[in-house]
């Protein structure tokens, strides 16, 4: 302890060298309480004369001062030598200065206590936070500086200190009510409200509580007993946090919800032959219930567990047998099928199991069904799929024994009228657009299962914020299959998980036999796949062979167009197989042996889905082909059709359809992309795919790849053979690729080729489009004199089209702006969002809505820049690009900065920052002084706690629950754009730009 004590932040109390001392004279007490209150700086000798004697000091107070203050050392330092300069009350020109640490003065401790729990609190550690916080709340054991109250001098001191004990206070109880301790809070802040009564903050709190503590009454009659002592005491309403709070309370929103607990007497032996667990079962918690609750479901009594290899079916089938034989009066049997080679001895097998095997000369089957006749028991079959003509054993049973239950897995389902299936899917795996804080991560069950696993073999190995995201994508190239997962994890004994992952990002085959005790056909994740891929006829292992073309999940059409007949590409060393059967026929028997996945997308189309591996196995037989060029030509042909035929209905009324028909395709559109710019590929291919899908790419705001690609293409191709209708657009999309990342002056290079080229091929409303993008990059380039001059050129260009008019109005608004003519540029940005409406083109909508909002910002009309703002969002939701609605966001932030909703505002930067941390996603320049002025003027207003813990919640929030917060407690609905202005019919206004 130290040598010294001082506690003034109730009655004075000092203690010096471990012995209290009284400082019993009234004068005295004020000097030290005056030094104490004012700690380590120096306090003039005339202010503390006028404190001392309350402003009618003598004509002579000096003498008198140093009278106290020399008693005053003598208490404090009782063992200091005489003639000894004092160390902790020392005269300074013009004053004196009390000098003390923080541990020996009680208001030196209060401040660091408060800021350790604000810094705590940044940091996430709500706990810690609480505790600092409440250890400087209790320092307080009555009024502090007892003895300067009456004071006048001091009363701007004490008042800023009282304030500070509250502002903790209410830092502490905001705290406790981020922890989920808002039950023991309610009586408390009934107390303070009372004793503060205009403290919106105290109130806003007390309605949460009370709210969450099941009392809506409550929360409710809180609100209105604010609001009239807030009218009656001081004439003004409550402020906007309770105003919103009442209406959140009304509707019950749920974000107001409170932060994250044998019958049968046995009279023969029972069977249970299950294998020993030798490893325990994760993620599967959900799974298991499913299955066994199959079996409570009125004449259920075979379910068939199925999935492609290494999904984890044998283990869920003897969790599910363990659960389910408890309830079994005669227990359980377990039959592996996978050492079986003929379906003839299947019978035999389950004979062996139930202990029949010594009852020569009999018929195993008769036998077993004449055991089980009588007997309630669960029969598992485990690995029946390569034994699928035994189904007729599995009848005959059923038929015989009435209180037989049979469990069975496979690749595909047996086919039985009493069979019930249940398609067992990879383990659950955590997102990636928004990766999860490692508490929240440990909990998914892909990532559960790799820890599991992973310890195994690397005693601590554990998730943190540093291998978080490896992790995740780890799980994801693995597919979720526990066998990979299992296998992977095998690896971390003698490898990082970054290099592990570098190497699954080339190929799955990384992951070798690991395990001596699975059997031949699970070592591998190869050997899991051949094992169904051996049981395929010819037909099927050619079409399976062929799908190893595709890069995402192709529809049936395009899975018809790179399967025609012919024996082109057969396979090496292999009979051309039968062409008599259609590819559909094929893709059904594949999926019956789990090699594949049938699904419906939201256009109705009819798709076929493959795990990573699974694809990656049929990509290696693909290249086993003879001629894979041809598949790989159909392939890239069929996707530039897509590309071709979806890219112009990305400008009207239909795109937000054909942005996610194109987005559905996006992995094997970029594959045909590749494929065209490689070797072996075809130019104009890729030209016709970079010019149709630019504006897709554009649209998603992911195109450093494909800037990359279209330059690289542009600068290949000095004299196109292509003609100049296709050679134009490309040259535009490739200029607008540059643009979007920055590369100005190669976009304006590739922009003025692009109008030669659309004049060549007599475009005029491309040369109209491209003059319009030159103005673009002239504004943006601070040259408003040619910016203005191209936009008045292109909108009198006589076959300009509409889209191109509006975003000519766009520019113009923006020259105003910048020029600070708020008034013009509010004309033209109304007028561009008027123009923008009847086109359909949500995006061009989106964009001039926020520069409307802008504009109103800029006017001071915050209500309207937020409604702006809300419908631009909408249309944000409609193409889910999260890259275009994050800036939204932000501009969002800022209308609720202004209008001082400095909690909404807060939340939703910390969700766009942490958004664009873990993309890497920059601001620019100007656009991050702009939100650091945002995030500076909130942090000001809310202060270091609540500013900590609003940022803390939104940095955890995704952009979808952002938006959703945004809704429920906005003053507007976020929802799609009106429809209340007219429309024009397609056929009336082409809104695509050439």
């Amino acid at each position: 302890m130290s040598a010294l004590w001082i506690k003034a932040l109730g009655p004075l109390e000092v203690i010096a060298d471990g012995t209290p001392v009284a400082v019993s004279s009234g004068k005295p007490r004020i000097v030290l309480e005056t030094l104490a209150l004012r700690a380590n700086s120096v306090v003039a000798a005339d202010f503390l004369a006028e404190a001392v004697w309350d402003g009618r000091p003598p004509a002579q107070p000096g003498p008198q001062l140093q009278v106290y203050v020399a008693n005053l050392r003598r208490l404090l330092e009782p063992d200091r030598l005489k003639g000894a300069a004092s160390r902790r009350l020392a005269s300074r020109p013009g004053g004196y200065q009390l000098t003390v640490a923080e541990d020996e003065l009680d208001l030196l401790q209060f401040r660091e206590h408060v800021t350790a729990g604000e810094s705590a609190v940044a940091a996430g550690d709500l706990a810690g936070g609480e505790d600092h916080l409440r250890q400087a709340i209790e320092l307080f054991t009555g009024p502090a500086f007892p003895d300067l109250a009456d004071i006048e001098l001091l009363g701007p001191d004490l008042d800023e200190l009282e304030e500070a004990r509250l502002d903790a206070h209410q830092d502490l109880i905001d705290v406790e009510l981020a922890l989920g301790r808002h039950g023991t809070l309610v009586g408390e802040l009934q107390r303070l409200v009372q004793q503060h009564p205009f403290r919106e903050r105290l109130w806003a709190a007390l309605v949460l509580a009370e709210y969450r503590a099941d009392r809506q009454a409550g929360a409710l009659a809180a609100c209105r007993q604010a609001r009239s002592i807030f009218a009656a005491e001081l004439g003004i309403d409550p402020g906007t946090r309770l105003r919103e709070l009442e209406t959140l309370v009304l509707r019950q929103d749920p974000c107001l919800a409170a932060p994250p607990a044998d019958r049968h007497r046995r009279i023969r032996q029972r069977l249970n032959n299950l294998p020993a667990e030798l490893t325990p079962l994760v993620g599967r918690d959900a799974e298991l219930g499913d299955v066994c609750s199959l079996y409570r479901s009125e004449g259920c009594r075979l379910v068939t567990v199925t999935g492609p290899g290494g999904t984890g079916k044998t283990r869920l089938a003897m969790a599910a047998a363990a659960q389910l034989g408890q309830r079994m009066a005669d227990g359980v049997g377990w039959v592996n099928l996978a050492p079986l080679t003929q379906p003839q001895q299947v019978a035999g097998a389950i004979a062996e199991t139930l202990g029949l095997a010594d009852q020569a000369g009999e018929d195993p089957l008769k036998s077993a069904s004449h055991f089980l006749r009588t007997r309630r028991l669960l029969l598992v079959l485990d690995n029946f799929e390569h034994l699928e003509e035994a189904w007729p054993v599995v009848l005959d049973m059923l038929t015989a024994a009435p209180e037989l239950r049979i469990l069975t897995t496979s690749r595909r389902c047996l086919g039985l009228r009493a069979e019930y299936e249940y398609e067992l899917a990879p383990l659950a795996l955590p997102p990636l657009d928004q990766p999860l804080p490692p508490s929240q991560l440990r909990e998914v069950p892909a990532v559960n299962l790799l820890l599991t696993r992973g310890r195994a073999v690397r005693p601590h190995f554990d998730v943190n914020s540093g291998n978080a995201g490896v992790l995740s994508r780890l799980c994801h190239r693995l597919d979720g299959l526990p066998l990979a997962i299992e296998l992977a994890a095998a690896q971390l004994r003698h490898r990082s998980e970054a290099a592990l992952l570098e190497d699954l990002e080339l190929s799955l085959t990384a992951l070798p036999a690991a395990f001596r005790d699975l059997p031949d056909r699970q070592r591998t994740l190869t050997a899991t796949i051949a094992w169904s891929y051996d049981m395929l006829g010819p037909g099927e292992r050619l079409l399976f062979d062929r799908l190893g073309v595709f890069a995402g999940d192709p529809t049936a059409s395009a899975v018809g167009a790179i399967s025609g007949a012919g024996g082109d590409a057969g396979p090496v060393c292999q009979e051309p197989p039968p062409q008599d059967l259609p590819a559909e026929d094929f893709l059904a028997a594949l999926a019956r042996h789990s090699l594949l996945r049938r699904y419906t997308d939201h256009s109705g189309q009819s798709r076929v889905a493959m795990l990573h591996s699974i694809r990656e196995f049929a990509r290696e037989r693909l290249y086993l082909l003879d001629n894979p060029a041809v598949v790989r030509r159909r392939h890239a042909e069929y996707f530039l059709g897509v590309a071709e035929q979806g890219a112009p209905q990305l400008w009207g009324s239909g795109q937000v359809e054909a942005f996610r028909l194109l987005h559905s395709d996006a992995p094997d559109l970029r594959a045909a992309l590749l494929w065209a710019t490689g070797p072996g590929g075809s130019a104009e291919v890729a030209l016709r795919l970079v010019g149709s899908l630019w504006h897709y790419w554009e649209l998603t705001g992911d195109v450093a790849e494909q800037h990359r690609i279209a330059v690289a293409l542009m600068e290949d191709i000095s004299e196109p053979s292509a003609s100049a209708s296709v050679w134009a657009p490309a040259l535009s999309g490739a200029a607008t690729l540059c643009w979007t990342v920055g590369r100005y002056d190669q976009a304006a290079h590739f922009h003025r080729r692009a109008l030669q080229a659309f004049e060549s091929a007599g475009n005029g409303a491309g040369m109209a489009w491209t003059t319009m993008c030159l103005a673009t990059q002239a504004a943006q380039q601070d040259d408003p004199v040619t910016a203005q001059k191209l936009a008045t050129e292109a909108l009198s260009l006589p076959h300009a089209s509409p889209r191109t008019r509006v975003a000519v109005l766009i520019i113009l608004g923006l020259l105003a702006f910048y020029a600070g003519d708020n008034a013009r540029a509010l004309d033209l940005s109304r007028e561009s969002v008027e123009h923008a409406r009847p086109l359909g083109d949500r995006a061009l909508l989106g964009n001039t809505l926020v520069n409307f909002a802008d504009a109103l910002e800029q006017a001071g009309d915050y209500d309207a820049a937020e409604q702006s703002l809300y419908e631009a969002i909408g249309t944000a939701l409609e193409f889910g690009t999260p890259g275009y609605l994050v800036a939204l966001l932000e501009s969002l932030a800022g209308v609720y900065t202004a209008q001082h909703r400095v909690e909404h505002a807060i939340r939703v930067l910390g969700a766009a920052s942490a958004y664009r941390i873990d993309r890497g996603i920059p601001l620019a320049a100007a656009e991050r002084r702009r939100i650091d002025a945002m995030i500076d003027k909130a942090r000001s207003e809310s202060g270091p706690i609540r500013f900590g813990l609003a940022w803390a919640a939104g940095s955890e929030l995704t952009l979808a629950q952002v938006v959703q917060e945004v809704q429920h407690g906005g003053r507007y609905t976020v929802d799609l754009p009106p429809d209340s202005a007219p429309r024009a019919q397609e056929s009336d206004i082409n809104p695509a730009p050439w």
